[in-house]
C-alpha cells in the first residue's frame, strides 16, 4: 500500500515518500482485486504506550540543547498548561485507517510504530519528564469517523501525531480547535501524509512540503517546487530518454500535483511520446492497459513512469511483457512499490523497476541507523514494518524534537508554543538521520532523496550507493509555473 506526505512530490500530493496509500486509490484497487472483508470495529479506542553534495550523510536536526534522540534523558520539566498535558503525562492522538472493510489492518503498522516510539521515550524517562500516552482512534477510511476522531483529539490530546487518515477532508475541527483557555488556536497535525486541501492547512505539518503552491493555488498558473533528483540521475545514465507518464484519476486533486512533477521531469530531458501524460484509474484490469502499451511500442518508448498504484505497475509490466514491448530502459514507480510485496505480486517481470524515496531505504539501511534498527526490532522485524509505518515514526520524532525545543527555550509548554517551534525552528529536521535535512517550518520540498532499483527480487540503492546517505544536490528540486487543465 502506498505509504508517501504532502504536495507535488514524487508520488503526487502525498509525497515522494512517502507515496502513501490514498483513499480513492486504495478503495478502487482493492475493489478491483475483490479484496473485500468485513470491518472489525465500529468505535475508536484509546491505548497508552509505555544544499549538500551527492552521498552526503543526514545531519542532526536538533539543536544541541534539544536532541531528537529518544535515548536522551529528560532535562527537566517546564510549566505546562493546555489540553492533553499535565505535570505527569502528555497525550497525543494517532488517527489512522485500520479496521476497514476494503483494507483490513491498513495502517496498523503505523499505529504500532507510534506506540513503539512512545514506549522508547517512556523507557528513557518520558518526554521532558512526562509519560507519553498514545490515544489511537480508527478513522476507518470514512469521512465521518475521521471527523469524530479529530473532535476527540481536540478535546483530549495535545497534538495529532503520525496521522494516517485518507478521508480527512473537513479541516475546520483542526483549525478551530480550542485550547484550555477556550481560544481557537488549533491543534497541530503532524501527518504522515496529506492531500489537497489538508496539505495547505496551516496547522498541518509533513515531510516534503509544497513550497509556494498553496499561496499561488488560485492563480491561473500556480508555482510548484518538485523533486527531480531521480530524473537527473536517470537522464545522465540513459541519454535520450523518451516515453510516457501515468497519473491517478481516482481523485481529481491528484492531477493538480502529479502533472507538474511530470512536466518538470520532461524539462530535465525526457521527451514526451504521444500526449505524454495519460490519466489512469487504479481500478482497471490488465486489459485496460493495452492502449498504453501500444503507445509504448509504436513510439519505441525508453521511459515509463506509473504514478498510480502498485497493482497497476505490476499489471503494466505484465502487459508490456505479453505484448513484447521491450524498448523501455527505465520503468519507474512511486515509492509505494518499495515493499517486498511488489516482487511477490510481479515476480521477475517487475525486476529493474526504479523508485525514489525521501527516507532511508529501510529494507537495506535499517541496521545503519540505531533508532530505525531499534524500532524495527521492537516491532518484531521487517514483516511488521513498511514505508507507512516509517512515515508515522518520522512524525513522532518531529513532535519529540519540537517539544524538546520548547523545553529548551524555557517557554510554557502548550499548543501555541508548540506551533511557534513548528513554524519557526524546524528548519533542518532529519529525524535522527532517517530523512535528509528538511525545512518543515516553511513546508519546503527537500532536495534530498535516494534512488533504488529492484534487482533480482531485492531492492538495492542506486544513487547514492553508500548506506545511510542521501543525494542532497540543490539541483534536485525544480521550480515551475504551470496551469493544469
Amino acid at each position: 500500500m502506498r505509504h508517501n506526505s504532502a504536495g507535488p512530490r514524487r508520488g503526487g500530493t502525498a509525497g515522494r515518500v512517502r507515496r502513501r496509500t490514498r483513499a480513492a486509490a486504495v478503495v478502487a484497487a482493492l475493489a478491483a482485486a475483490v479484496l473485500l472483508a468485513a470491518g472489525c470495529s465500529t468505535s475508536s479506542s484509546s491505548s497508552s504506550a509505555t544544499g549538500a553534495t551527492s552521498a552526503s550523510p543526514a545531519a542532526s536536526s536538533a539543536a544541541s540543547t534539544a536532541s531528537t534522540s529518544a535515548a536522551a534523558a529528560p532535562t527537566g520539566t517546564v510549566p505546562a498548561s493546555d489540553v492533553g498535558i499535565t505535570a505527569t503525562t502528555i497525550r497525543v492522538a494517532m488517527i489512522a485507517d485500520v479496521n476497514t472493510s476494503l483494507a483490513p489492518g491498513l495502517f496498523k503498522d503505523s499505529v504500532n510504530a507510534v506506540k513503539a516510539w512512545a514506549s522508547e521515550v517512556n523507557a528513557s524517562g518520558g518526554l521532558d519528564g512526562r509519560k507519553v500516552v498514545v490515544d489511537f482512534c480508527d478513522s476507518k477510511l470514512d469521512p465521518n469517523a475521521t471527523t469524530n476522531c479529530v473532535i476527540q483529539a481536540c478535546q483530549n490530546d495535545f497534538a495529532m501525531v503520525g496521522t494516517s487518515a485518507n478521508a480527512l477532508e473537513d479541516l475546520s475541527d483542526i483549525d478551530g480547535c480550542k485550547n484550555a483557555a477556550g481560544k481557537a488556536v488549533g491543534i497541530a497535525n503532524l501527518a504522515a501524509f496529506a492531500f489537497v486541501p489538508e496539505v495547505c492547512d496551516p496547522d498541518t505539518y509533513g515531510i516534503g512540503g509544497v513550497g509556494p503552491y498553496c499561496k499561488t493555488a488560485k492563480q491561473s498558473a500556480p508555482t510548484y517546487t518538485v523533486p527531480v533528483g531521480d530524473t537527473r540521475y536517470l537522464t545522465a545514465h540513459n541519454p535520450g530518454l523518451h516515453g510516457i507518464w501515468l497519473y491517478d484519476t481516482d481523485d481529481p486533486t491528484f492531477k493538480l500535483t502529479e502533472v507538474p512533477l511530470f512536466q518538470a521531469e520532461s524539462n530535465v530531458g525526457i521527451k514526451k511520446d504521444g500526449q505524454g501524460f495519460y490519466p489512469l484509474s487504479g481500478a482497471v484490469p490488465q486489459s485496460a492497459l493495452t492502449p498504453f502499451v501500444q503507445q509504448i511500442k509504436s513510439s519505441g518508448s525508453t521511459f515509463v513512469y506509473d504514478d498510480t498504484t502498485t497493482a497497476n505497475m505490476v499489471l503494466l509490466r505484465k502487459e508490456a511483457q505479453l505484448q513484447g514491448a521491450n524498448s523501455v530502459k527505465v520503468w519507474e514507480c512511486n515509492s509505494g512499490c518499495y515493499d517486498p510485496s511488489f516482487y511477490q505480486q510481479g515476480g521477475s517481470t517487475v525486476n529493474g523497476t526504479y523508485a525514489s524515496l525521501d527516507e532511508l531505504p529501510y529494507l537495506s539501511d535499517y541496521k545503519t541507523n540505531p533508532h530505525l534498527d531499534k524500532l524495527i526490532t521492537d516491532l518484531g522485524g521487517l514483516n511488521n514494518f513498511n514505508n507507512n509505518a516509517l512515515g508515522s515514526y518520522v512524525m513522532a520524532l518531529l513532535f519529540q524534537d519540537a517539544v524538546q525545543k520548547v523545553v529548551a527555550s524555557g517557554q510554557t509548554l502548550n499548543r501555541q508554543s508548540l506551533f511557534n517551534v513548528l513554524n519557526n525552528d524546524e528548519t533542518a529536521f532529519t529525524a535522527d538521520g532517517i530523512i535528509g535535512s528538511t525545512n518543515v517550518s516553511t513546508h519546503t520540498q527537500s532536495d534530498c532523496s535516494v534512488l533504488v532499483q529492484l534487482q533480482n527480487g531485492v531492492w538495492n540503492r542506486v544513487d547514492p550507493t553508500t548506506p545511510g546517505t542521501f543525494d542532497c544536490n540543490s539541483a534536485n528540486v525544480a521550480t515551475l509555473k504551470m496551469s493544469v487543465p
